[in-house]
């Protein structure tokens, strides 16, 4: 039976020790969360006629905040031997309170996290237009005896006898479901087609022959729409010119790896298996035929993936130059700003590039006295950094520029605007 604890003299326990853990949501849009009041046995022998009563710690949900108000001996008005649970609405949190009715849920778990009783409620809005704290619940919610039959399984030695009680509340439904907009979808079920294809490109792959003695070369059609070209990746579209024939040849771009190229040109996602396996295959593909942001979402796959050490330092910081890699050039200057004795030791600098000299200076600065804290201080900035602010400020055409000309950019376009 639900109520409201009557309003008797009393005290709050503050000794109680709690801790209190987000559960996995529920379905049907319920927001759970586990709390574990401790050494719950050194409250037994409270009686009803005491009224006193624990506080757990405050949870968010809704918008709001929440807590537990647990009577260990029973409220005033409950039944003898039992426990009395109530859930505590604070509106003084700051928020505007809620705007419909709330439902929730308690439940006493055992040790192995099995319901072993469970009530719940729903508290109408009327009750939230007050503003005032709401405290309503159960005052005869389980038994105190069962909660100490051992055969229950309730109370939890490994945390001092804790009680573990879980809390849902549902939260407010979501806005009606509207469907994305399909344009995406279209555009990828045009991938490859071809009723509707205008252009095919035509990708060579060479294999062995059976007798290994000489190599056949393959050609493998991947049909493509020029206008989408045009617009997503004008270099591709070029190799066709101006009139026929309508197939060119592709002969210095691996077949899985051009499947990709494609693929992401019509708005798809490249999984991060390939993206990861043929890292630096795609690099060079989308560098050359300047398919930007899969160039660099290939370098960020490569720099994840490879570990920089003395031995492979110099052949990726020729590599990062070579193919303008700001990322994975200042992954290796941060290896060699963190490991001078060892480079010094082990590696010839006399391939080093000369031009690169200032950007061993920003990570040893960086090094020695960490990151910038001012907003447009660029100047030690990461590049990762460096590449979001020109995305925000609508400059992303130079994302694929190296740490100077990034910088430079930015400082335009503050002074122009």
């Amino acid at each position: 039976m639900y109520s409201v604890p009557p309003i008797m003299s009393g005290e709050q326990i503050n000794e109680a020790e709690f801790s209190i853990d987000v559960a996995k949501p529920r379905e049907g849009g319920w927001k759970s969360f586990q709390l574990k009041l401790k050494e719950f046995e050194n409250y037994a022998d409270i009686s009803s006629m005491s009224n006193d009563w624990l506080v757990s710690p405050r949870f968010c949900c809704r918008g709001d905040e929440w807590s537990l108000k647990i009577y260990p001996g029973g409220s005033y008005d409950a039944p003898e031997g039992y426990l009395s649970i109530f859930l505590q609405h604070h509106p003084d949190a700051g928020h505007a309170g809620q705007k419909s009715a709330v439902k929730f849920e308690i439940k006493i778990l055992d040790k192995f996290g099995a319901t072993k009783k469970g009530m719940g409620l729903t508290i109408p809005k009327k009750r939230f237009d007050s503003q005032r704290s709401i405290v309503i619940g159960f005052k005869d919610f389980m038994s105190i005896s069962d909660i100490f039959d051992t055969s229950q399984n309730i109370l939890d030695g490994r945390w001092g006898t804790s009680l573990i009680i879980a809390v849902s509340i549902k939260e407010p439904p979501t806005a009606a479901f509207v469907p994305k907009n399909p344009f995406q979808d279209m555009m990828q079920n045009k991938f490859l087609d071809e009723e509707s294809s205008d252009v095919c490109f035509e990708v060579s792959t060479v294999e062995a022959n059976e007798d290994n003695t000489s190599r056949a070369r393959t050609l493998i059609p991947f049909r493509a729409h020029r206008f989408i070209l045009e617009i997503c990746a004008p270099m591709l579209a070029e190799l066709f010119g101006d009139g026929e024939p309508p197939v060119v040849n592709v002969n210095d771009i691996k077949p899985d790896v051009f499947h990709q190229l494609l693929w992401y040109v019509y708005g798809g996602t490249v999984p991060e298996t390939p993206l990861k396996e043929y890292a630096k295959d795609i690099i060079d593909a989308a560098d050359k035929y300047s398919i930007v942001n899969l160039k660099l979402e290939a370098e960020a796959a490569y720099v994840k993936s490879t570990t920089i050490t003395a031995d492979n330092a110099m052949d990726n910081l020729l590599y990062a130059d070579a193919k303008n890699l700001a990322v994975l050039k200042e992954a290796v200057m941060d290896f060699i700003a963190d490991n001078g004795g060892e480079v010094i030791g082990n590696v010839s600098l006399d391939q080093f590039p000369g031009h690169l000299v200032r950007d061993l200076l920003v990570a040893t600065t960086r090094r020695n006295e960490g990151d910038s804290g001012r907003d447009d201080d660029f100047t030690t900035m990461r590049v990762s950094e460096l590449r979001r602010k020109l995305h925000e400020k609508g400059l992303g055409m130079n994302v694929d520029g190296s740490r100077e000309a990034m910088i430079e950019a930015l400082r335009s376009g503050a002074a122009e605007s």
